[in-house]
């Protein structure tokens, strides 16, 4: 593998078709110096994955995206590890706690660098949000995450087991604000949900004790109409972030506290690209043995709210 310590990352894309990455990440990684695309792959037209195989058998690739649907995670995170590749994959990063401690064990034995790929943490208008929740709030008592949105396509991995429903797809931006507040395991877990035919969630409502008085809720859906929205209640305060709350917006903004006597503490926050952000702060991890923001321990944790939250929908 070349040398990943200094220069530009170099990128290889298992799953080059897919919308995130034509969107939302492959536009900052051109105008990065800090990175270059050397490879890209997509499933062969009778459905064969051995282009993803090919590109990690390629010396001048220092990193791998993958964006593949839900269910190839897991594998392919395993083939670029032991390939010698760093790995930057979707949430979720698997779909099971046993497979999240998996492939993190397969990174630390490999001594690569594995993150999923969480860009809410990395806007700054969000890292304003924690530290005034720390500082601002008292003791915190409510997380409302809410992340509904009719998707309209009936044969979208994400209605079947290889995506395994919305909790798995959004619950990430519901959840992980809290999770990032209070990195512990929950009291007490509530779920209710609707499950269509391949009995996967399209509607799910989950409700976490946090212990210390601190609950977090969610709401997710593919069925209702768009809505993206965020609460965070504490004793001396409230922060609301009424739309668009992931990634943030590009343009600059500010975090609003609302006090106990009605008066408003206005916090200003930059504007960027999240996607871009997370992107440059997975090479300080990979260039310099930076902390990730979103790390092991946060995706460990997650795995195992949302696959409690799956258990007490389930009865």
């Amino acid at each position: 593998m070349g040398d990943a310590t200094s220069g530009a990352l170099r990128w290889g894309v298992l799953g080059a078709s897919s919308r995130i990455y034509r969107g939302k990440i492959l536009p900052p990684l051109e105008a990065s110096p800090r990175h270059v695309v050397v490879a890209e792959a997509s499933r062969d037209a009778d459905g064969s994955e051995a282009p993803y195989a090919a590109l990690l058998s390629r010396d001048d690739v220092d990193a791998v995206y993958i964006p593949l649907p839900n269910h190839g995670h897991k594998p392919w995170i395993l083939a670029a590890l032991a390939a010698g590749k760093h790995v930057l994959c979707e949430k979720p990063l698997t779909m099971t706690v046993a497979d999240t401690d998996e492939v993190y064990a397969a990174a630390e034995a490999a001594g690569r660098v594995l993150v999923e790929a969480y860009m809410w943490p990395h806007h700054p208008r969000n890292q304003a949000l924690l530290e005034a929740a720390r500082t601002e709030l008292g003791e915190l008592r409510f997380s409302r995450g809410a992340f509904t949105f009719p998707l309209g396509r009936p044969n979208d991995h994400r209605f079947d087991e290889r995506g395994g429903g919305a909790l798995f797809d959004v619950g990430i931006y519901c959840l992980g604000p809290a999770l990032l507040l209070a990195p512990r395991e929950p009291v007490r877990v509530a779920a209710s949900a609707v499950r269509n035919e391949h009995g996967v969630d399209v509607s799910l409502s989950g409700w976490l004790d946090l212990g210390q008085g601190f609950v977090a809720t969610c709401e997710v859906s593919f069925e209702s109409v768009y809505g993206r929205s965020f609460i965070l209640s504490g004793t001396k305060g409230q922060i609301s972030i009424p739309d668009w709350f992931a990634p943030g917006p590009v343009e600059d903004s500010t975090v609003d506290v609302l006090c106990l006597d009605e008066s408003v503490h206005t916090i200003p926050a930059a504007g960027t690209n999240a996607y871009g952000d997370m992107l440059d702060q997975f090479a300080d991890v990979v260039q310099t043995g930076a902390r990730p923001r979103w790390g092991a321990d946060e995706s460990r944790l997650l795995a195992r709210w949302i696959e409690a939250l799956h258990a007490a929908a389930a009865g």
